[in-house]
């Protein structure tokens, strides 16, 4: 009788993705840092990637991103580089993914698989969402800053706001920048209104690269105050 795994599938007729055993076996690996190592090297050479995509296929967010790419940087998988072109504006990230025993510098390093954060090589129904930066005229640009703004969680100096998302989408996909604006507008720490980034203040700070916010400390739950007012009408009620 025969034990253990048996494989029912041809690897002929499957494409894979090659992951060292060691790196599987590994407990130091979480599966965040796992699941997106075995993401990156399931691109072939070349390929372009955006943040937005690999938060949809990988169900990972901005700051588990982060951190996974932290961790592969310092067992000697990835390089992040970011570059400034010729206009002195900063270029897209670029991954880059090394073998981890290789002792060779940045310069002289072997093979790797290489891809970049700004390009768009995936699925037709991506294209209604990504901008063309060298297309955007002035009427799409200020559609996307209406649909950012209004996702933002305080409203203030539009204009110092909308001068800086023009400048904010050359060092970001415009999918980055509103994912960041939600989540940043539904952080369950946000603080009171008037602590909040101005959006200009959070858009020049590249803000939608940040984590979670801190724990507010002595923060009143929102549902505690809910349920006193439900109280006060009821009581108001059977008077």
């Amino acid at each position: 009788m025969n034990t253990g795994i048996q494989r029912l599938y041809k690897h002929e007729s499957v494409e894979f993705t090659a992951v060292p055993n060691w790196v599987v076996r590994d407990p130091n690996y979480s599966p965040n840092a796992f699941r997106l190592l075995a993401y990156l090297l399931s691109h072939a050479q070349g390929y372009e990637l955006t943040y937005a995509q690999i938060e949809r296929q990988t169900t990972l967010g901005r700051y588990a991103i982060n951190e996974a790419a932290k961790f592969l940087q310092g067992q000697g998988w990835l390089i992040l580089k970011r570059e400034k072109g010729n206009d002195g504006r900063w270029l897209a990230k670029t991954w880059i993914i090394k073998d981890p025993a290789s002792t060779a510098d940045d310069s002289t390093m072997g093979p790797f698989h290489y891809g970049t954060d700004s390009g768009h090589i995936e699925e037709q129904l991506l294209e209604k969402k990504t901008v063309k930066r060298k297309t955007l005229s002035d009427s799409d640009l200020k559609s996307l800053f209406k649909e950012f703004y209004s996702h933002y969680p305080r409203k203030s100096d539009p204009g110092a706001a909308l001068r800086a998302f023009r400048s904010a989408l050359n060092r970001a996909s415009f999918e980055d920048i509103l994912a960041g604006a939600i989540r940043y507008a539904n952080d369950p720490n946000l603080p009171e209104s008037r602590f909040i980034k101005h959006p200009s203040t959070w858009l020049n700070a590249d803000a939608w690269e940040n984590g979670p916010l801190p724990e507010l400390k002595g923060k009143k739950k929102q549902t505690d105050w809910d349920a006193l007012k439900r109280y006060a009408e009821e009581s108001d009620a059977q008077d």
